[in-house]
């Protein structure tokens, strides 16, 4: 194990994909604390919170199916340079406007539906650069796995706390211009890489791209394990993300507490999410995949619904989370390595695109219901919904039988499926 650790902390290349992964996390979750926090304290309105979560989502579904597009034409390095550059600009622009004391509502909205929509490229082509960068440093995908979601997890302990802290002690603004330099920051970690050459026969146009799609689609059609997941996985994303974005943040708001209260409990699911990455990448490879998914989602369906009968900021409320993202790490994680080892790196960038895709799309459409839940019922109501939901996950990882290929070690991508990396070279 310590030998395991060891190769992973002496892997360059393999680390500077996973540092500008989660630094760019880092900024995208200070962002995601500050939208809203200022949403429910400005309007006081759940559904508010709920639409601009379902814009944020629609607009990360065409985000995101153009990036694995272009992520497959151009390479993720560029993909990932261009897509934090412009997302610099956007979390700038919204900056600027709060400083000078200016909200609304439709605003947020398009400073988010533009932001995400570059959000959406620049993760497809981080994703599709693990691999490349894993092989180059002799590392283990599923180790580099459990380093990507520790580091991921270290980044989203400390967005939500920082966000908190510096929302109470500056301002709104002043907090999103922090998080501006992260995305300074990925451009320079990335942008040291060695440059891909990616050969295509065909240029690319509007019909080469519906053909592209086409062939990532009989990819997953014939895959026998990501293709069900096309449809299996996307009911996590309904409950993970909109817990995080409306449900837990109105428990906090509406039962006044401060930003910093809501800020040290996120804090604590990423902290537990952090360190359940570490045992991930130790052990992982040892493990079946397939318990260790159902142990997780189990899990987590018990922490929520002990949260539910907890006040929000209190001691054990704090400690229940940090337990909870003990679990979530192998939620995350499993799936993830699945999708790397059984797809070929020419079509890495297309096949994450389509399941992300799916996933933005319910989980939008979840933020409007979790909107209106709350808003007609109570923010406990919805961690209730939450618990029982991913407890049906956790049966549903248990009987279907396609879940059980987590554990088939055989992996589908051949060598030469892997990228040609030369320094000096345009993608």
């Amino acid at each position: 194990m310590k030998q395991g650790l060891v190769r992973l902390l002496q892997a360059p290349q393999l680390l500077r994909v996973i540092s500008s992964q989660s630094a760019s996390t880092y900024a995208n979750q200070v962002i995601a604390f500050v939208i809203p926090w200022l949403v429910l304290t400005r309007t006081g309105s759940a559904v508010h919170a709920g639409a601009v979560a379902f814009a944020i989502g629609v607009s990360s579904v065409a985000g995101i199916l153009l990036g694995g597009l272009i992520t497959d034409r151009i390479g993720g390095r560029k993909v990932s340079i261009i897509a934090d550059a412009l997302s610099l600009m956007t979390a700038l622009a919204l900056a600027i406007t709060l400083f000078f004391d200016f909200f609304a509502l439709w605003l947020v909205i398009v400073s988010q539906v533009i932001g995400v929509f570059f959000d959406g490229p620049g993760s497809i082509a981080k994703n599709t650069m693990v691999p490349a960068a894993a092989k180059q440093d002799d590392v283990p995908v599923v180790r580099a796995m459990g380093l990507q979601h520790t580091l991921q997890n270290m980044a989203m302990f400390l967005g939500p706390v920082s966000a908190g802290i510096l929302i109470a002690v500056l301002t709104e603004s002043l907090t999103l211009m922090i998080a501006s330099v992260l995305f300074l920051v990925c451009v320079f970690l990335v942008a040291n890489l060695p440059r891909q050459i990616i050969e295509k026969e065909q240029p690319i146009t509007v019909r080469q791209a519906f053909a592209d799609l086409r062939e990532a689609v009989r990819f997953l059609v014939k895959e026998p394990f990501l293709g069900p997941m096309q449809v299996f996985g996307p009911l996590y994303a309904f409950i993970l993300l909109p817990v995080s974005a409306i449900v837990f943040p109105a428990w906090f708001v509406f039962a006044g507490q401060a930003p910093t209260s809501l800020g040290i409990f996120l804090g604590a699911q990423a902290l537990g999410g952090m360190l359940g990455g570490f045992a991930f990448a130790a052990l992982a490879p040892k493990v079946s995949q397939h318990k260790w998914l159902i142990g997780a989602s189990a899990a987590y369906s018990l922490a929520l619904f002990s949260l539910y009968f907890l006040q929000p900021g209190s001691a054990l409320a704090i400690a229940v989370g940090f337990l909870a993202g003990l679990a979530i790490t192998g939620i995350m994680a499993i799936p993830y390595t699945a999708f790397y080892t059984r797809t070929p790196q020419k079509l890495l960038g297309r096949v994450n695109s389509l399941g992300a895709a799916a996933g933005y799309l319910v989980s939008a459409l979840a933020a409007l219901f979790f909107g209106w839940l709350v808003n007609a019922a109570s923010a406990g109501t919805g961690i209730m919904v939450c618990a029982v939901g991913m407890g049906l996950l956790a049966v549903g990882t248990l009987f279907l039988p396609f879940m059980r290929l987590l554990d088939d070690t055989k992996e589908s991508v051949k060598a030469q499926d892997r990228p040609k990396n030369q320094a000096g070279q345009a993608a």
